[in-house]
Parts: C-alpha cells; sequence; structure tokens
C-alpha cells in the first residue's frame, strides 16, 4: 500500500450477500493522493500510474483510458 500513489482508507459499512459471495460495502474515512498521479485540473494521470483493483480474488487493471461528450449525449 506505500508504494500506491492513490490510497483510500474505508470503514466497513456493510458486508451483503449475493448469491454465494458477498459484496463489501465501505465508507471513505481518508484519501491519499501522491502528486504523480496528479494530471491537473481536478483529473487523475491514471495512464502514468496505472490502477489495479481487486475484484472477487482476482485483478483487473485500465487498459485504455476514454472520455464521453456530455453535448454527444442521446435522450
Amino acid at each position: 500500500m506505500f508504494e500506491a500513489p492513490i490510497a483510500f482508507e474505508l470503514k466497513l459499512d456493510r458486508i451483503i450477500p449475493v448469491g454465494g459471495d458477498h459484496l463489501v460495502l465501505g465508507i471513505v474515512e481518508r484519501v491519499q493522493v501522491d502528486s504523480s498521479a496528479n494530471a491537473g485540473n481536478y483529473k487523475m494521470a491514471g495512464e502514468l500510474w496505472k490502477p489495479l483493483e481487486s475484484m472477487a480474488g482476482n485483478y483487473a487493471g485500465l487498459k485504455s483510458t476514454f472520455s464521453i461528450d456530455p453535448r454527444n449525449r442521446q435522450e
């Protein structure tokens, strides 16, 4: 965790059984952001720090980034 550019400290809120597994929900107590992850203008430089998430024992990473223009939204 000490090497993570962005880290969240959570307080356990609840554990919800889902099928044969569990969904764990937490309340964010603290966020630590290293300056290397900051892209400016309130954005994070995901391509620089390679975020990693835990997904039911497996891990997933960000392969590419994209953005959506809200002006092109279809109703």
